[in-house]
């Protein structure tokens, strides 16, 4: 997946999952651009889940996936310019 911030512009691909404590924490896979880990606490998986629950854009997603998976065009893994963009907009910017 692509993560465009005005700080950054990185692939992120899930790799281990773990918990500390109540939080779940996501860190990067090693083929993402930059190591990351997101830390996910419960009142943010339950106003995610809420959002993802009830939005329109989700459900016809979550239909088309099976033939985009399988069928479809997917640039997942394919030369993009992310390493132009890296270089044009610097990875991290200072605020």
């Amino acid at each position: 997946m692509r993560v465009v911030s005005s700080l950054a512009d990185i692939d992120f691909s899930v790799g281990k999952i773990s918990r500390k404590g109540a939080d779940l924490i996501i860190e990067s896979s090693e083929d993402s651009t930059l190591p990351t880990k997101v830390t996910v606490t419960p009142r943010d998986a339950a106003k995610s889940v809420a959002k993802l629950l009830t939005s329109g854009s989700v459900w016809l997603f979550l239909l088309r996936l099976p033939f985009a998976a399988f069928g479809g065009s997917n640039t997942a893994g394919k030369a993009d310019g992310w390493e132009e963009r890296r270089r044009r907009t610097g990875l991290n910017k200072p605020w």
